[in-house]
């Protein structure tokens, strides 16, 4: 498989079906969560938005809130670590918007290079992001995100459209 392939493996019914329950469960709040991988086995791992708590405690600092943001527990992260998971996918959901990369969500998932100058990295590399848009009567698209280091940006590498548990895959 080359690196612009997508391995649909993390993209089977029964996790996009968990998935989609979880952030449609959050409308109309962005909903988030981890695809982890152990052993060529993927799941999908439901997480709590954070960005009410970290906005009510630095209003300034966190100025928005999950209607327009997710945070995940850091430590989410190093317990996958310590259970031997790989984090494979970071997922969260647009409500009412679209399944786009936002400004924000590239600066939450870049680094600055080393000097100014340099182009920026990958906060978490060889890891996709996947957004899921979400409306009042559900979820109908989504779209994964993958960093390309030679052109230091994110691009499309797989749309999802959703529909009432059906699942049509078009590269991206």
């Amino acid at each position: 498989m080359s690196a612009n392939q997508v391995d649909r493996q993390p993209f089977r019914k029964e996790i996009l079906d968990n998935l989609v329950a979880w952030l449609e469960a959050a409308y109309p709040l962005e909903g988030c969560g981890l695809i982890l991988e152990k052993d060529g086995e993927y799941r999908f791992l439901e997480c709590e938005n954070l960005a009410d708590k970290y906005h009510a405690l630095d209003p300034v600092k966190f100025p928005r809130t999950a209607r327009h943001f997710y945070i995940i527990n850091p430590i989410e992260f190093m317990r996958a670590e310590d259970r031997g998971e790989r984090i494979a996918v970071i997922v969260h959901s647009h409500a009412d918007v679209g399944d786009y990369f936002s400004d924000e969500d590239i600066s939450a998932a870049t680094l600055p290079g080393p000097t100014p100058e340099d182009p920026v990295e990958a906060a978490h590399p060889g890891v996709d992001f996947l957004v899921v848009s979400t409306r009042e009567d559900g979820a109908d698209h989504a779209t994964l995100f993958r960093f390309d280091p030679a052109r230091a940006r994110f691009d499309a590498a797989l749309k999802i459209a959703i529909d009432a548990g059906n699942y049509a895959f078009i590269d991206g």
